[in-house]
């Protein structure tokens, strides 16, 4: 029998270069012949001469979130629109009025720019943000796209470094955890399509793991009720709101951040909204809705940490990091060992030096939370610098060495976790 060689790993295809993706640009726009679309369209070589300056940086080396996307902006263009062409993205031209998610939903543009007060719509195929206002400086803006992470970059790229940009809280959450409360409408008179794409949406958050709380949202309709809305999600972690009836002039009103996305029954979606710089919360539960894994959380500030023990994600302590963002598993040099401590309630192992290698986790938190966990553990836990077998040196929650003396070794099961599913099959408490 002839055995063949087997088939040769698939080669990846590069992205298109800006100069690629403007050219198709402008042969879309030619198809769709909706000149009511546009104020003005700038010329083809002048967009090309762009695409053509990003490809050659791309070339040089640098790091262009956005190269390779084509954006639209409405006639007030925020003022931050040049960082993100300094990010890679090019202009195709200025729109009229809210029609960026016709360019988008023609797969004119990959990107649109809205600074307009308008209702929420939510097309098929095209995602908003609302970030925080304040965060992007000068002006509130919305940012359609087809992808989650094509959005959310933009965002990241017009974020200010400047006085005119709100600071963000040293005690931001940068996760809502395994179990996020959510609140939904506890009356809502909709369409029946309308209904559907919003049970639907409901049904797969809360079967990720989210608790559904039904509550009163008028806060967040009309003219808005800025107190009723903060009590609201002093509760909460988000809230879940069909679009229909949602104004952008109203949630920037009342100060929240906002991510909208379509729903299975056209043109009728969600949109999840959240506390002021919670963006990356709303993110991370439209990622759910899309399939999309989010890209890097917003640039606030942060610390890592790494944990071994019941800090873990699911153990009994892991609540104390509170509104932590998982970074990874980690594996520690082969220069560490993990020891049974006696007289530690919970049962937790201590990390000290050894000869061995240790698995763990990377969680990261603000810098205010960091503060609060590291004062909040309790004696023989201290934070220190370990060696991660890629060579970087985080901080993470080690032993004080006299605590660990006389100790049960732990090396043959490298974590935490292995010897819990050691014990759970009837294994006896200190391995011989």
């Amino acid at each position: 029998m002839t055995t063949l060689p087997p088939e040769p790993d698939p080669v990846p295809v590069p992205p298109p270069s800006s100069h690629e993706r403007v050219r198709t640009a402008f042969e879309r726009l030619a198809k769709a012949d909706r000149p009511g679309l546009w104020v003005s369209v700038r010329t083809m070589e002048e967009v090309l001469v762009e695409a053509k300056t990003v490809d050659e940086r791309v070339h040089a080396g640098e790091d262009l979130p956005l190269a390779g996307t084509v954006c639209a902006v409405d006639a007030d263009g925020p003022p931050a629109l040049a960082r993100l062409t300094d990010a890679g993205a090019v202009v195709l031209g200025t729109t009229v009025a809210d029609p960026e998610s016709a360019a988008i939903g023609l797969e004119i543009v990959d990107l649109a720019l809205n600074s307009s007060a308008r209702e929420i719509a939510a097309p098929a195929g095209v995602l908003t943000l609302k970030p925080t206002p304040g965060l992007i400086p000068a002006t509130t803006v919305s940012v359609s796209a087809h992808r989650l992470t094509t959005a959310q970059r933009a965002v990241a790229a017009m974020f200010g470094t400047d006085s005119a940009m709100r600071e963000w809280p040293a005690d931001v959450r940068l996760a809502a955890g395994r179990h996020p409360r959510l609140g939904i409408p506890a009356e809502a008179s909709l369409p029946l399509p309308a209904r559907r794409a919003f049970d639907v949406a409901a049904a797969s958050l809360e079967a990720s793991g989210a608790v559904l709380v039904p509550v009163d949202v008028s806060a967040f309709y009309g003219a808005g009720d800025a107190p009723g809305a903060r009590s609201l999600l002093a509760d909460l972690d988000a809230l879940l709101l069909p679009t229909v009836g949602v104004l952008e002039a109203t949630l920037n009103a009342l100060d929240v951040a906002a991510v909208t996305v379509p729903g299975d029954r056209r043109p009728y979606g969600i949109t999840v909204v959240t506390r002021a710089f919670e963006d990356q919360i709303g993110i991370d539960l439209a990622s759910v809705l899309t399939g999309e894994q989010s890209p890097d959380p917003y640039p606030s500030e942060s610390v890592d940490v790494v944990v071994f023990g019941a800090h873990l994600c699911g153990q009994p302590l892991h609540d104390e990091l509170h509104g932590a963002r998982f970074g990874g598993l980690v594996r520690t040099a082969e220069r560490y060992r993990l020891v049974l401590l006696d007289g530690v309630a919970p049962p937790q192992p201590g990390v000290v030096s050894g000869s061995a290698g240790v698995d763990g986790e990377r969680w990261r938190l603000s810098p205010a939370a960091f503060g609060r966990f590291a004062e909040g553990l309790a004696a023989p836990f201290v934070v220190g610098r370990v060696e991660l077998e890629d060579g970087s040196s985080p901080l993470a929650v080690l032993c004080e060495p006299s605590a660990a003396v006389g100790g049960e070794g732990l090396d043959r099961y490298a974590s935490w976790r292995g010897y819990l599913r050691f014990v759970s099959t009837g294994g006896p408490r200190f391995p011989g």
